[in-house]
């Protein structure tokens, strides 16, 4: 506790150093006040991030400006007595000039109540498109994915939607890597549930979506793990009293369907919002895998063919409340329920050859079934206290997680002839089942005071605490007794705790004779590790702080450019199953070791971001550099036993270097494109088993979405991935292309939706991989998914559905089926 009272007094200190900053710009009560409402004149929903100016109403000179908040609310202070007319400008909407106000000494404070702007209509001959949010906003420190303007959003996924995006790279097995690093962390409102990675986004329904927020170097304010930055998933929102709701249906080829149903009912001070969703997804691919070792006397040779069928199936249920105390306190409760279930066969054909030259073949079948069960619960409680209205804000919030994870797996390995018909009848039996329990808790105060419209300073402190049991039995059977025998090789106990505390202070403001918008940031997190493996009777503990510094800019070089500067400071922490030492089984040719000297991955990253609007075409250019101390690595030995050894090490030095080059354009009123290009340039040194490795990579990526508008509620997409060869520390990834159709139909003035996709639909998806694993030998891997996929889905909202609850988060599970 020592170590977290130093990070209170930097906190503290980093407050004592903001406010003491000069600020021009404090809100002068002696001066005039313009106040409002900015909202969507046809669907009623606030708009963020509008542009709104006040200019004299005798000359039409610009006197100041600002932009609406997350409600659409807005405040522009110190205006000196006078006459004046606002102006409301947002991409894709009509101007709005609001005339005739005035400032006098008997009336410094004007309301202009609820401003409706009105989006702009393109008229044709045959087709009226209606103006849209634009496909990326890009604002100080995060950019913004309109999820309106994809096709994949009704039915699909978190995971559909930003598979078309430059920064997202997806592999065979669904698994997200942004801008090239698995390692970064999903909010959901701002808050992390029991899902993390690829996993959470495969579990959020596109359709509860309002937008998605990529923040690639993520302020002081943020959690600083997650090395390649935050996925912010903000669901639907409003603040109208009703009783609204949502109603999804979806069916897919080959055994998928999903459904989910939100309802909300608002009233006065109250809110309530009730949710549930199921979702069952069912798929299938083929694996080939090679491996060759050259020897003294020979090859040796391993042939696998490998078939896959899994089942996910999973469902949830949420409750959540929300009282206004008063016009300044508002207090919610949110209680979720949910279960995870995945089951899968994996049937493995192998011809094991010890030399080419004189051996003789092996050949086997491996029946693999896993059946794997999560069970969860979390509570959240959150507190929010303007002390002066729109000054100054404190939040609290509580979130407590508790989950119960059984792992059952099954494998039989049987002796056959070489077309694996004729099979032994007394197969090598093992059984395996880890049980998981999970407690994580997480309490956070922040603190959040306004100087002036653009003069804010931010603080807090949080507590992340995680508990975690688990219990791994092997079992062999005994043939000749009948019996299981427990297998103490791979038979162990093991705690996991993982406690992190932290503070943070942020301040920002605008140097408004350089145009010039900044935050500046420093955050103190304490890692507190500790892993008791109980079989062994052995600790391995880290405990450490760090400090993570960051700074943003952002520079208005016209009307139609700006330029963004940022750097921050990330951690990536190893999880539990990368640090355990004990020999964890995964199948007759491998196994996976822990190392629990494993040390934190930390990152320094740098953007330096630039858009621009020239003649209705969009671009924009995302460059950025990062360079990881302690990287660790999956690594691949051969053991004594023949048998693929994976482990994990901090073996390697990494730097990447990147740019994001993407544009959005319409060839006429009825085509749209939107293109982009990802290049991504890394380095990557190690060694290991005193063989050094050394891989400069250059890799490439591009996407192309074609939009087509039949009439205002028909739409046709067509979405090109394509991903040039990767190099890794020991091989490399060939190139991989990818195809996906879609077709939206709106009914019932969009009440109801229809949309059909189809999904590598070439089957060009393919995925392979070579890998040198040291000591002569190569391995080879083919992964063909399963293709095409088509999916059809409806969805039906009523009273201009939006979510009203403040504590919104999806919650799901994070399972870990491997490494």
């Amino acid at each position: 506790m020592k170590k977290l009272l130093v990070i209170l007094l930097l906190t503290t200190a980093f407050l004592n150093v903001a406010v003491a900053l000069p600020n021009d710009e404090k809100i002068d009560t002696k001066k005039g006040i313009i106040k409002a409402t900015i909202m969507d004149g046809k669907n009623n929903i606030p708009i963020e991030y509008a542009n709104v100016t006040v200019h004299n109403a005798k000359d039409s000179s610009f006197i100041t400006g600002s932009a609406s908040g997350k409600n659409g609310e807005l405040l522009i202070p110190n205006l000196p007595e006078g006459n004046y007319y606002v102006k409301v400008s947002f991409i894709g909407y009509d101007k709005t000039i609001i005339p005739n106000i005035s400032i006098t000494p008997n009336k410094k404070e004007v309301s202009l109540g609820v401003i409706k702007i009105i989006p702009t209509e393109i008229k044709m001959d045959a087709v009226n498109v209606v103006g849209e949010k634009p496909t990326e906003e890009y604002h100080l420190d995060k950019r913004v994915i309109n999820v309106s303007k994809d096709n994949t959003a009704a039915g699909g996924t978190a995971l559909d939607i930003l598979q078309n995006h430059p920064s997202i790279q997806i592999d065979q097995n669904g698994n997200v890597t942004l801008r090239g690093s698995s390692n970064f962390t999903v909010l959901v409102n701002g808050r992390p549930g029991v899902l993390q990675g690829s996993d959470a986004l495969r579990q959020i329904p596109a359709n509860i979506i309002d937008n998605i927020e990529l923040i690639t170097n993520p302020s002081a304010k943020y959690d600083a793990e997650g090395a390649a930055g935050i996925v912010n998933i903000i669901t639907k929102v409003s603040a109208y009293d009703n009783m609204s709701g949502i109603i999804n249906g979806g069916i897919g080829s080959r055994t998928k369907y999903n459904g989910d149903v939100t309802l909300n009912y608002k009233s006065g001070d109250w809110g309530l919002t009730g949710s549930g969703d199921y979702r069952l997804f069912s798929n299938a691919n083929y694996q080939g895998y090679d491996r060759y070792t050259s020897t003294g006397t020979g090859t040796l040779y391993q042939r696998a063919d490998i078939n896959q069928n899994f089942r996910r199936k999973n469902f949830n249920a949420k409750v959540g409340v929300d009282y206004a105390i008063s016009p300044v306190t508002g207090i919610s409760f949110t209680n979720s329920i949910g279960r995870f279930a995945f089951n899968g066969t994996f049937v493995l054909d192998g011809a094991d050859q010890q030399n080419t030259t004189s051996g003789t073949p092996k050949y086997t079948t491996n029946q693999q079934l896993s059946d794997i069960t999560a069970d969860y619960f979390q509570s959240i409680i959150y507190f929010n206290h303007q002390f002066n209205p729109k000054i100054d804000e404190l939040i609290f919030e509580a979130v407590y997680t508790n989950l119960f994870q059984p792992y059952l797996q099954t494998a039989r390995e049987y002796i056959t002839d070489s077309y694996h018909q004729n099979w032994s009848t007394n197969p090598n039996t093992i059984d395996y089942d880890n049980r998981t329990t999970r407690n994580d808790g997480r309490i956070k105060l922040n603190y959040s005071y306004k100087f002036s419209e653009k003069s804010k300073f931010e603080s807090g402190v949080q507590v992340n605490l995680a508990y975690r049991n688990f219990n791994y039995l092997f079992r062999t059977f005994n043939w000749n007794n009948n019996d299981w025998l427990i297998d103490p090789t791979y038979t162990n106990k093991f705690d996991f705790r993982n406690n992190v505390y932290s503070a943070f202070a942020t301040y920002s403001n605008s140097l408004e004779a350089l145009e010039l918008d900044y935050q500046l940031g420093l955050r103190a997190e304490q890692t507190d590790r500790l892993l008791h493996q109980i079989t062994m009777n052995k600790d391995y503990a880290y405990n450490k702080v760090h400090l993570f510094p960051s700074v943003n800019l952002l520079k208005k070089l016209d009307q139609a450019q700006q330029l963004q500067f940022s750097y921050s400071r990330r951690i990536n922490r190893p999880f539990e199953g990368a640090l355990n030492p004990f020999p964890n089984y995964s199948d007759s040719y491998a196994l996976v070791i822990g190392n629990p000297d494993l040390k934190p991955e930390l990152v320094n990253s740098f953007e330096l971001n630039y858009q621009n609007t020239i003649g209705g075409v969009f671009l924009s250019a995302q460059t950025y550099y990062r360079n990881t101390e302690n990287t660790f690595q999956q690594t691949a030995l051969i053991g004594p036993d023949g048998r693929l050894n994976l482990s994990f090490g901090n073996i390697a030095k990494t730097y990447s270097i990147g740019s994001e080059l993407s544009a959005g354009f319409s060839l006429a009123q009825w085509f749209r494109l939107d293109p982009s290009v990802n290049l991504y340039k890394t380095h990557l040194e190690g060694k290991l088993q005193e063989t050094s490795y050394e891989q400069n990579g250059f890799v490439w990526s591009g996407r192309l979405r074609s939009t087509l508008y039949f009439s205002p509620e028909t739409r046709f997409q067509v979405s090109l991935f394509y991903t040039a060869k990767q190099k890794i520390l020991q091989g490399e990834i060939d190139p991989i292309v990818n195809l996906t159709l879609s077709l939206r139909q709106e009914f019932l003035d969009k009440k109801l939706i229809v949309t059909a996709t189809a999904q590598n639909l070439f089957n060009t998806g393919r995925f392979n991989l070579f890998t040198n694993a040291g000591n002569g030998t190569n391995m080879y891997l083919s992964v063909r998914p399963e293709a095409p996929v088509f999916n059809i889905t409806l969805s039906y909202n009523f009273n201009n559905f939006r979510n009203t609850s403040k504590v919104n988060d999806r919650v799901d599970v994070n399972v870990n089926t491997g490494f």
